[in-house]
């Protein structure tokens, strides 16, 4: 057993800001099934988004997020991220963040779309690198904060409608109960449930399904964002191009070199994500062709590399040369717009658990993301969740002793089922969906589920585990798309157009 005052499941920017605000006022344990590192936040190119330019506010901000949000985002949880976004930069900063300026010192703002405002403060195209690196100094430093690496969370124990804390398996430590005031849930999006995706390895949904069977609410999971533009490459899966190129120029163009984005929106590539994910879905179908085009061979080569310095080395070792060759790209999997519903500060339904960043419903994204709002949504609802989270109480006494120790399903069951699970959801719940095809792997996946539930059981596995929360968050994914009636912004379905 092992208690805290505050437990903090992820180690991502939502975790990790959660970490050191409460590390103010007693004892925090941080838990990651990987190393420190391993996030989605590090692997964030663009930037974050803050009105803090001469010509910006925060209205023309709030304006952009609901726009892109169709009119499904919460404008109280808008509001509430948009005025709180130059003190979030101002925040990391202060921790030593080292974000791009210009020759007078300025932050150097870049543009991404659905953006009507230079406002994405960056550092060069590996912003998420640079706040991982920033945080996890910082909490390593921080006397007050425990960091249990490879360690995978299999419940959240709730007692009497009270998150206590949770049980979970250490690597080098065997099965421990971890107990806190408060618990946040910070682990992360689901990426790992389509074949192919932007999120790392660790991107299996896992918090999505803690929740769930502790009964926290969950909604919006149908609006799974495809990021627009990344690479299609066999040696580079899922490698992202950010959008902050199209933001310095690059077009898109089919095989024949048009630039298609004509024919879809007046905004054209600086378009909201959704727009430009079909756009390039429908060329790619209507062409009969495997990609389209990102074309960045106008703008000067030595702004490619000092801007884009991370594509400009990666895309070397395939032999693609940004400033001459067209980058070959396509939509993958890149960002779950839904989850574990909370309020302004980070509350979910159940008493002494908050949750915080991508596993999160604030409803600030609504139907769909606005570019570089996601580093930004983790660092201000984390925050949040710090100042009132501090005033939880004490634990009750007689707390749970037994840890739930889940036995798994053999590997190579594991491994055919996530791929079978992954295939039907990138066939059917795609950029692009029908009411037959959602119908078909809603069937097939619960199907799944009930062949996974009936599997013989062996020793813990994580791989194994991660496979379980991959079926089941598949589910859900597929389910709420297939309740959901009406195309709004990430969500649609070819029968309703």
């Amino acid at each position: 057993m092992e208690r805290a005052d505050f437990l903090v499941i992820g180690s991502g920017l939502a975790g990790l800001t959660f970490a050191l605000e409460v590390a103010k006022h007693g004892r925090v344990i941080v838990l990651t099934k990987s190393h420190i590192t391993d996030s989605n936040t590090n692997w964030a190119q663009g930037g974050i988004a803050a009105a803090v330019g001469e010509s910006d506010s925060w209205t023309l901000h709030e304006q952009d997020t609901l726009t892109a949000g169709a009119g499904l985002c919460d404008p109280a949880a808008v509001q509430f991220l948009v005025k709180n976004a130059p003190e979030a930069i101002d925040w990391l900063t202060s921790l030593g963040a080292r974000f791009d300026v210009t020759g007078s010192n300025e932050l150097d703002l870049g543009r991404e779309g659905g953006h009507s405002r230079h406002r994405i403060v960056h550092h060069a195209d590996k912003t998420g690198w640079e706040v991982e690196r920033t945080v996890s100094a910082a909490v390593r430093k921080n006397p007050n904060i425990t960091v249990f690496e490879n360690t995978f969370v299999t419940k959240l124990l709730v007692d009497n409608n009270r998150c206590l804390g949770v049980s979970a398996i250490v690597n080098d430590l065997g099965a421990r109960n971890f107990f806190a005031r408060a618990t946040i849930l910070a682990t992360g999006g689901c990426g790992q449930i389509y074949s192919t995706t932007t999120n790392p390895k660790v991107a299996t949904g896992d918090g999505f399904a803690l929740a769930q069977d502790a009964g926290a609410e969950l909604k919006n999971l149908e609006f799974q964002q495809f990021h627009p533009t990344t690479l299609v490459h066999p040696q580079l899966p899922g490698f992202l191009i950010t959008e902050a190129m199209r933001g310095a120029g690059a077009t898109l163009r089919n095989h024949r070199g048009r630039r298609f984005m004509y024919d879809h929106d007046s905004r054209l590539e600086l378009a909201p994500r959704d727009i430009v994910a079909r756009a390039i879905q429908k060329e790619i179908q209507r062409l009969s062709t495997w990609c389209v085009y990102l074309d960045a061979t106008h703008i000067p080569a030595e702004l490619l590399q000092r801007e884009f310095p991370t594509i400009w080395e990666k895309l070397r070792t395939v032999r693609i040369e940004i400033e001459k060759d067209w980058i070959p790209i396509s939509p993958a999997q890149h960002y779950a717009c839904g989850g574990v519903t909370t309020d302004l500060d980070a509350k979910t339904n159940i008493p002494g658990l908050y949750a915080s960043g991508e596993v999160t419903s604030t409803g600030v994204h609504g139907a769909n993301r606005l570019a570089s709002n996601s580093l930004l949504e983790a660092i201000v609802f984390s925050r949040s969740a710090a100042l009132v989270a501090v005033d939880e109480a004490d634990l009750p006494s007689g707390l749970p002793e037994a840890v739930h120790i889940p036995q798994s399903i053999p590997e190579a069951e594991a491994i055919r089922v996530r791929h079978a699970v992954q295939h039907l959801m990138s066939q059917h719940v795609g950029v692009f969906r029908t009411t037959k095809g959602l119908q078909i792997a809603s069937e097939q996946i619960r199907e799944t589920a009930e062949e996974v539930a009936s599997m013989p059981r062996t020793s813990f596995s994580t791989y194994a585990q991660e496979a379980e929360n991959i079926v089941n968050v598949s589910r859900l994914v597929a389910d709420a798309a297939a309740a959901r009636t009406e195309n709004i912004g990430l969500h649609f379905n070819e029968d309703f157009a």
